[in-house]
């Protein structure tokens, strides 16, 4: 009898043990499950939010290409986001007021928000050229001159006639706008 009480004894202690062991493989596969969906929620939010500043840039650009910088300034306006996540700022001149009315012509600031990379193609010709390729090349400006650059006036026809081109980006990669 002794024995037998022993041996359910060591049998259940055995069992305790086995299942002991489970729970704590259960506990550890549903924290590691449970990591992995937050990583999940963490990844998706932030791809996400790339998704909506990429589609901010890329709405910018079509705005630039169809010379509707109109639409650009009144997205600024109203999104804070896009506000942020565009590289340019766009603001209507209001002050200005021509003796007729054509939005082609409506002049807009053109506002950088970091400052643009130039790179000199020529010692002495004064030859500067973005280092995001693109035609027209800008020439004869001096190093002095890049805070000008800061801040520029433009219309929606001129933005629209030069948006077309092949741009070479910094990793090399180059980007034909048509």
């Amino acid at each position: 009898m002794e024995k037998e009480k022993a041996k359910l004894a060591v049998e259940l202690a055995e069992k305790e043990l086995q299942e002991e062991e489970e729970r704590k493989q259960i506990e550890l596969i549903k924290k590691a499950i449970k990591q992995t969906l937050e990583a999940i929620k963490e990844k998706e939010e932030k791809r996400n939010k790339l998704n909506k500043e990429i589609k901010t840039l890329k709405q910018d650009i079509d705005n630039i290409r169809a010379g509707r910088l109109d639409l650009m300034a009144e997205r600024q306006e109203k999104d804070d986001e896009a506000r942020r996540t565009s590289i340019i700022e766009i603001q209507k001149i209001k002050e200005i007021h021509h003796y007729h009315y054509n939005h082609w012509y409506e002049p807009y600031r053109f506002i950088w928000k970091y400052e643009p990379y130039y790179t000199e193609i020529g010692e002495t010709t004064g030859t500067y050229f973005p280092d995001v390729t693109y035609n027209p090349v800008i020439t004869n400006i001096s190093n002095d001159d890049f805070s000008d650059m800061a801040f520029n006036t433009i219309n929606c026809s001129i933005a629209k006639d030069v948006a077309v081109g092949t741009y070479k980006l910094n990793d090399g990669h180059c980007v034909t706008l048509t």
